[in-house]
């Protein structure tokens, strides 16, 4: 009998795939990984965590309801939305904001006087996809955005902090890794692919992630959940290649058309320097009069 793609990858492999929204969840729904992931890759200090219901409801009933990956406040209070994002979208960083703005209106208390002080609330977002593609930004794979004031250049307020992880600006080997948060992002996007622990990777919470991560640990009915998350994926790939086949074919087909209008310009320029009427030009080119007109300048 003929494998199915699902079937095929998951035969060879020893771990699931952190990258599928079942995977995600098994690994960081656990609150040791999650404490030491945002500790290491954020820069917080969190000492623990209380994981919250994913689904943020509307004030009222016909108002949009939320569901987030990972909400979470810490011992301190603050909010941790934590978000895995396979899939380009075109709204994305619009998505972000919302999902922001819900954790900070959640904070005013009903019937009763408040002061307006606000936690802090953190969205981060790991991404399998660039959104920052400035030439400035191509080697920045952690992204913070806050909110500055213009002329000053100085933080306006530190309540707001969104987090963006770019998982393709990241390509370190293995034997490269010189930190908690490179390992993280190793495992985040080689776990599905190794066959053990890697003896470069040494960290108790690691080699935790890495155990909690081994399919056989997974039940009939996990391994049902797991499947439907992989075809998700599959379907997600399929849409993002088809998306950069567009493009490249618009590109290239941009491009030919960019070149063949620089030569007929080139010819045209020839033409009108041996005095040859615009309207022969036009006629011999295929420009526009005035593209030719232009030219004359």
């Amino acid at each position: 009998m003929t494998k199915t793609k699902i079937e095929d990858e998951i035969t060879p492999s020893v771990y699931i795939n952190p990258l599928t929204d079942f995977g995600f969840k098994k690994l960081f729904m656990n609150n040791d990984l999650l404490i030491a992931f945002l500790n290491d890759v954020i820069g917080t200090n969190i000492k623990d965590i209380n994981y919250q219901t994913t689904e943020g409801l509307g004030e009222y009933k016909d108002e949009r309801t939320i569901v987030f990956d990972i909400l979470c406040t810490t011992e301190t209070e603050e909010y941790f939305i934590v978000e895995m994002q396979l899939g380009r979208q075109t709204y994305f960083r619009d998505r972000i904001l919302f999902y922001a703005s819900h954790a900070i209106r959640k904070q005013a208390p009903k019937k009763k006087y408040w002061n307006y002080e606000l936690k802090a609330v953190y969205v981060v977002s790991i991404l399998d996809f660039v959104t920052f593609t400035e030439e400035t930004a191509k080697n920045e794979i952690i992204e913070r955005v806050y909110l500055y004031r213009e002329k000053a250049g100085t933080r306006y307020s530190n309540k707001l902090n969104l987090v963006f992880i770019e998982l393709p600006k990241f390509d370190k080997a293995v034997t490269a890794l010189t930190n908690n948060t490179e390992t993280w992002l190793y495992l985040l996007k080689h776990t599905f692919e190794l066959n053990s622990c890697p003896p470069e990777i040494t960290g108790k919470v690691f080699k935790r992630f890495l155990e909690m991560a081994e399919l056989k640990h997974l039940t009939t009915t996990e391994m049902e959940t797991y499947e439907r998350s992989l075809k998700r994926n599959y379907y997600l790939r399929d849409m993002a290649n088809c998306e950069r086949m567009e493009g490249r074919m618009e590109g290239e087909k941009k491009g030919r058309m960019e070149g063949r209008l620089d030569g007929q310009k080139q010819i045209a320029v020839r033409l009108l320097q041996r005095k040859m009427p615009i309207e022969d030009v036009v006629s011999l080119t295929e420009l526009t009069k005035e593209q030719v007109q232009e030219l004359l300048k």
